[in-house]
């Protein structure tokens, strides 16, 4: 398993799994490799999930997004760059007429979002793609269900979390403890900028910050793209970062009903429902930019 959990990496993931996450890997790199192998060992190899296969369903295809997301080499249970050739590979297959995004993901890393979330707002150009939330859909897999042509969330279910986030850990006072020092040797200081052996830096922190603001910034406008609305509108709609029920979130805007997956899947089976909904998202669109 990569255990690849940098702080300092750009986040679109909910807290309360991320803090989990990252929490692991910390723990995990502390560790002397002595006893990092007996731990391995005593969890008997336990990996991540393998990602789930899409379904075929009639002229519908559901493909599930699980997980962690992330960009292939990192941790993840679902790859951006394998769901984004899934969804490729069923808007040019004639014989789909749907496709449905059955989400259950806290979120996952910064990078490759924005191109997975290009593939499927490309996709909604020929053929529905549904994002329902099922159960949760928060962050990163919210940005991605936003460039759905519907949006949905099953009736317990929960969605939101729009934000982007860093951190930094300081180890310099674990390392004290336990009568270690690191000393880092690099070609300049921007090589080692923003290290954990000491106190984050006002310039580390501002750059990282700068990173944080032009993620969201890309969030922001992904979300207002994919829903058709002006990106000044995104936060009081979608939130700056807290997480909505199903029916609070219908209230406010931000998905387009509280239907099951079955129910949705039975829903766009037929080609009447399809194209009422192609229609639809048309006007939409050009409502957007009449705006």
């Amino acid at each position: 398993m990569d255990r690849f959990h940098a702080p300092s990496a750009l986040w679109a993931m909910h807290p309360g799994f991320l803090e989990a996450m990252l929490k692991s890997g910390s723990i995990d790199a502390m560790l002397p490799d002595s006893l990092r192998q007996l731990a391995t060992a005593m969890s008997s190899g336990q990996t991540a999930a393998k990602a789930a296969d899409p379904i075929r369903d009639g002229s519908t295809l559901i493909i599930p997004v699980r997980g962690t997301l992330a960009p292939q080499g990192l941790y993840g249970t679902t790859y951006y760059n394998v769901l984004a050739d899934q969804v490729r590979d069923a808007a040019a297959d004639d014989k789909i007429g749907a496709i449905v995004l059955a989400v259950r993901s806290p979120g996952g890393y910064v990078w490759g979002c924005a191109e997975c979330g290009d593939a499927i707002f490309e996709a909604r150009q020929s053929k529905p793609v549904i994002a329902v939330a099922d159960p949760y859909c928060f962050s990163a897999a919210y940005w991605l269900a936003t460039q759905a042509t519907a949006f949905y969330c099953t009736t317990s279910g929960e969605v939101g979390s729009v934000g982007v986030r860093s951190g930094h850990t300081d180890m310099s006072g674990f390392e004290s403890k336990i009568g270690m020092i690191t000393t880092l040797v690099a070609s300049h200081p921007d090589k080692i900028a923003g290290h954990p052996y000491g106190p984050l830096a006002e310039e580390d922190r501002a750059e990282i910050q700068q990173g944080v603001d032009e993620s969201n910034g890309l969030f922001a406008a992904a979300i207002a793209r994919g829903r058709g609305m002006k990106t000044s509108d995104v936060a009081a709609v979608h939130g700056t970062g807290k997480t909505f029920s199903a029916p609070r979130a219908l209230a406010n805007g931000a998905i387009d009903g509280v239907s099951t997956l079955r129910d949705v899947v039975s829903k766009y089976n037929t080609g009447r429902a399809r194209l009422s909904l192609m229609r639809r998202q048309a006007a939409a669109m050009e409502m957007a930019l009449a705006i």
